[in-house]
């Protein structure tokens, strides 16, 4: 993890870099919690956003929304740590607010804690896996929880790991507790001093072994197997570090590419400007391009022309009427794909 935030410290605009790791993130966490969706499609609802739309969810597709907001929600999340706000259960309501503000879990009381009792388990099968704590004791428990996350003396590893495993025992709200749950690691880990900046991503190794995730988090409570959980949860941090440095050296490894190939295709002064915009932002309209690239508006049009010809930027969608064309960069894409 060390060596992961030392990458990430070092890199000049960072950023660039960290931005699809988080969306990436988002498209795993979404995915544990069935919610199905890609890596192109996230950046597509976010580039509608962006162009202005008037119903930027009009035409996508409810799972598509869910991980757009959790995506959203976790960079606000981070970005209110950034400016010094504390790791509380406001932070934590705020965050479930937006995760749940539009869609399917608009109506399950976002921002708001769960007033009727909740279960984990399967649904089709009729099954209960666990209880969690009822709604009339969630309050001094939650209460307790924050107060554990910021005072105790707890090595911060297993301060998070503990934090989240009794988190998703907790359950606090109707929905959207596992992803509440994992965005908790990422902020916990920035707020208690094991990486610099708020950006490291988690969801992959759970995805990836999600069975054992779920059996190692039931059996601290059916069996009190603490040392069982906290290291599978070690291991999954190492893990995931190794994997998020490899993913890291891709992009990085790509953007130095793809500086040569848009300057020679190019031949502009302004072609990192237009390298960085894609990096930035994978899906796009044109007219954002033309608009925030920092390019002159009429260079701004024949760059982005010049990108498709050489076949450096996919068309999504053609421009029609006052509505501009929508562009892929597929390198990046393929990177980030889970």
């Amino acid at each position: 993890m060390a060596r992961y935030d030392a990458k990430m410290t070092n890199m000049v605009n960072s950023e660039l870099f960290l931005a699809p790791l988080r969306r990436q993130d988002a498209v795993s966490s979404s995915r544990m919690e069935g919610t199905i969706s890609t890596i192109e499609e996230l950046y597509r609802l976010e580039a509608e956003e962006d162009a202005g739309a008037s119903d930027p969810y009009r035409e996508a597709r409810n799972d598509d929304i869910e991980t757009f907001l959790y995506s959203r929600a976790l960079r606000n999340a981070q970005q209110a740590l950034a400016e010094g706000a504390p790791l509380s259960e406001h932070l934590v309501k705020t965050a479930h607010q937006q995760l749940l503000y539009f869609g399917r879990g608009a109506r399950k009381r976002p921002g708001m804690y769960k007033v009727e009792q909740n279960y984990i388990g399967d649904d089709r099968r009729g099954k209960i896996y666990y209880v969690p704590i009822a709604p009339e004791q969630l309050a001094p428990a939650m209460a307790g929880l924050v107060q554990f996350m910021n005072e105790s003396t707890m090595r911060p590893l297993l301060r998070t790991a503990l934090t989240h495993v009794e988190f998703e025992a907790l359950h606090p709200f109707e929905d959207g507790n596992g992803r509440i749950g994992r965005m908790l690691i990422t902020l916990m880990l920035w707020k208690l001093g094991i990486i610099s900046q708020p950006n490291f991503f988690v969801s992959g190794y759970f995805e990836t072994h999600k069975d054992e995730y779920i059996e190692r988090m039931r059996a601290v409570s059916a069996e009190g197997d603490w040392s069982g959980w906290s290291i599978f949860f070690l291991r999954a941090m190492h893990a995931q570090a190794s994997v998020n440095i490899q993913t890291a050296d891709k992009i990085f490894a790509l953007h130095s590419e793809m500086r040569e190939r848009f300057r020679a295709a190019l031949n502009s002064q302004f072609h990192d400007q237009a390298l960085d915009f894609v990096f930035a932002s994978p899906v796009f309209r044109n007219d954002r391009f033309v608009d925030r690239s920092g390019i002159p508006a009429s260079s701004a049009r024949s760059l982005s022309r010049r990108l498709v010809e050489e076949g450096l930027l996919r068309t999504i969608e053609p421009a029609a009427g006052r509505r501009a064309a929508l562009y892929a960069f597929d390198p990046l894409l393929d990177i980030l794909k889970v």
